[in-house]
C-alpha cells in the first residue's frame, strides 16, 4: 500500500497552535461528514469552510484528511460543489503538498489549479485523495480530466490498492456514472475489481456504502469471480435484499444451465422472495416440482404464484389443495391468500370462520381474500377490531361495496374515545358517502385534540374548498343539515382559517348547500 510524504505526517504543529482546539476542529470535520453523508442541507457547505481552518496546520490537515477517507462516499460530490464555492479563500493551499491542500486545490474553480492538484506526485503515492481524483475525472475541462484519468489509471492498475481504498473508489465511481463523462472512470474502476484478489474482494463487498457494495457484486458476479461458498453465502445471508436476489438469480441460472437442481436447492430457504421465486422458477423448470407444494402458503405473492404453477406442471390442482387445508382449521394467512389467488366465490364460507379467528393478521387476510374471491360477508362487525391492519382492509372492502354501514354506526365509532385507528376508519367512510357527510365530519374533528384526526380533518376540508366548492350547487345541502353546519363552520372557524371559512359560508348561505 501506498504511504504517505513523511515530511508532512512530522511537521510540528503552527506556533501557538492551541490542540484542543484543533481536536474540537477534527471532532467538528466528522460530525459535518457524516451529516453531509446523511444528506444534511447546509452541512457540505460547513464541511468545507471546516477543511479549510484545518489545511493550515499540517498535524490537524492529516487527521482531517483520515477522516474524509473513512467517510461515507457519498460526501464527494456535494464536498466537491461546497469547496467550488468557497474558492480562494484560502490562499495558503496553493502549491501546498499536504493532501488536504491538493483536495482543497482539485476542487478550485480555476482549471489550471484543478490541473496542478491532479499532477501532483501526491495523488499517485496516497489514497486518501483518490475519490476526488475520480470526481476530477469527470471535469468539463479536458485539460484536467485528462491528467486525472492518467493518474487515476496508473494508481488502480498498481494491483496494491486494499479493500477500504477501492471500496470507496466504486462507490464515487457509480455515482459519477450518471454523469456524461463517467463512464472512463468506471471501466477504470471495473477493471480494478476483476483484478482484485479474493480476500480485497471480499472487503470490497463488504462496504457500508448500498451503492457501491451493489455495483462491486454486480462486477463480480458477470466476472465470475464469486465461487460457489461465497455465492450461497450472499444468497441466503446478505444483509441487503437487493445483491440477496442478484445472487440467488446466478445460482437459478447456473442450476438450470447445468442441470444441477441441487444449486437451486441451497437456496430455496433464507433468501429474499424475489430469490425463493428465482430458485423455485429452476427447479420447476428442471422438473423438480415436489417443492411447490412447500411454497403454497408463502406470505409473498409471487412465491405462491410459482408454487401454484409448479404444482400445475406436476397435475396437481392447487385451489383443491387449499381448499383442504383451508377447511381443516388453523390456516396462515398465506393459505387465506392462496385460496384468494385461485379459489372461488363459493369459497368465500371456508373463509368466513376465520374473521373470529385470534390473530390479527389472519383476520385481517381473511378480509381480504373475502374481497378477493368476491364473497359477501359481514365485514362491517370488524370496524372495532383492536388491531388496525385488520380495520383497513376491513375499510378498503365497504368502500369498494359502496355505502352499507348505517350512519349512526359511523358517527359512535368517531366519537371521542374509541382508539384512533377506528375513529379515523369511520371518518373515511362518512367521508365518502356524500359532499355533505363528507363536510360534517370534517367539521365536527377539525378542531379535535387528537392530532392526526386534526389533521386529517382539515386538509380535506381545504381540499374540498378548492377543489369541490364550486360544484357544490349540483347537490344541495338537506336543509335539516344546512344550520347544524353553518354553526359549526361558526364553531370551527379559527381551525379552518379565514378562506375555508368563508368558501363553507358562502356555499351553505348561498342555498346551494
Amino acid at each position: 500500500m501506498r504511504v504517505a510524504h513523511p515530511s508532512y505526517r512530522s511537521t510540528p504543529p503552527a506556533a501557538g497552535q492551541d490542540r484542543p482546539a484543533g481536536h474540537l476542529l477534527v471532532e467538528s470535520i466528522h460530525r459535518l461528514a457524516e451529516e453531509t453523508g446523511r444528506g444534511r442541507r447546509h452541512a457540505a457547505d460547513n464541511l468545507a469552510a471546516a477543511l479549510t481552518l484545518a489545511v493550515t496546520d499540517a498535524v490537524l490537515a492529516d487527521q482531517a484528511t483520515d477522516v474524509l477517507a473513512a467517510a461515507n462516499p457519498a460526501i464527494w460530490l456535494d464536498l466537491d460543489i461546497a469547496l467550488r464555492r468557497r474558492d480562494d479563500r484560502n490562499r495558503t493551499v496553493d502549491r501546498s503538498p499536504l493532501p488536504l491542500a491538493l483536495v482543497l486545490t482539485a476542487c478550485a474553480r480555476r482549471g489550471r489549479k484543478r490541473e496542478w492538484a491532479v499532477r501532483h506526485p501526491v495523488m499517485r503515492d496516497d489514497l486518501r485523495p483518490l475519490p476526488v481524483l475520480l470526481v476530477r475525472s469527470t471535469d468539463w475541462a479536458e485539460a484536467v480530466r485528462a491528467p486525472a484519468l492518467k493518474v487515476l489509471r496508473e494508481v488502480l492498475t498498481d494491483g496494491n490498492v486494499p479493500a477500504t481504498a477501492l471500496a470507496s473508489a466504486a462507490s464515487v465511481a457509480v455515482r459519477l456514472a450518471d454523469r456524461v463523462r463517467g463512464g472512463p472512470a468506471l471501466d477504470l474502476v471495473c477493471d480494478a475489481l476483476v483484478r482484485a484478489g479474493d480476500d480485497t474482494l471480499d472487503g470490497v463487498r463488504a462496504c457500508a456504502d448500498p451503492r457501491g457494495r451493489r455495483y462491486a457484486f454486480d462486477v463480480v458476479l458477470r466476472a465470475g469471480r464469486m465461487d460457489h461458498g461465497r455465492l450461497v453465502a450472499a444468497a441466503r445471508h446478505e444483509p441487503d435484499s437487493v445483491i440477496r436476489t442478484r445472487c440467488a438469480t446466478e445460482l437459478a441460472e447456473q442450476a438450470v444451465a447445468q442441470d444441477r437442481p441441487e444449486l437451486a436447492e441451497e437456496i430455496l430457504d433464507g433468501t429474499s422472495a424475489a430469490g425463493r421465486v428465482q430458485a423455485l422458477t429452476a427447479l420447476v423448470r428442471l422438473g423438480h416440482t415436489r417443492h411447490a407444494s412447500r411454497f403454497l402458503d408463502d406470505v409473498t405473492g409471487m412465491v405462491r404464484l410459482t408454487a401454484q404453477w409448479g404444482l400445475r406442471r406436476a397435475g396437481g390442482d392447487p385451489a383443491e389443495l387449499y381448499r383442504r387445508r383451508v377447511e381443516n382449521g388453523g390456516a396462515t394467512r398465506g393459505l387465506l391468500a392462496g385460496l384468494g389467488d385461485c379459489g372461488a366465490r363459493a369459497d368465500g364460507a371456508l373463509v368466513e370462520p376465520y374473521l373470529r379467528d385470534p390473530r390479527p393478521r389472519v383476520r385481517a387476510e381473511a378480509v381480504r381474500t373475502l374481497r378477493r374471491l368476491g364473497a359477501r360477508a359481514d365485514v362491517a362487525a370488524l370496524l372495532g377490531d383492536p388491531a388496525p391492519v385488520v380495520v383497513r382492509n376491513v375499510v378498503t372492502t365497504l368502500l369498494a361495496d359502496g355505502p352499507g354501514v348505517p350512519v349512526e354506526r359511523l358517527w359512535a365509532l368517531c366519537a371521542a374515545g374509541r382508539p384512533r385507528h377506528v375513529r379515523v376508519a369511520a371518518y373515511r367512510l362518512l367521508a365518502r358517502r356524500d359532499a355533505w357527510s363528507r363536510i360534517h365530519a370534517g367539521l365536527r374533528l377539525v378542531s379535535d385534540p387528537d392530532e392526526t384526526l386534526r389533521g386529517l380533518a382539515h386538509a380535506d376540508l381545504t381540499l374540498w374548498c378548492r377543489a369541490d366548492v364550486a360544484t357544490a350547487y349540483r347537490r344541495p345541502c338537506p336543509a335539516a343539515l344546512r344550520e347544524k353546519l353553518v354553526d359549526l363552520t361558526r364553531t370551527a372557524a379559527e381551525a379552518l382559517g379565514a378562506e375555508s371559512t368563508r368558501l363553507l359560508l358562502w356555499s351553505l348561505r348561498d342555498g346551494t348547500g
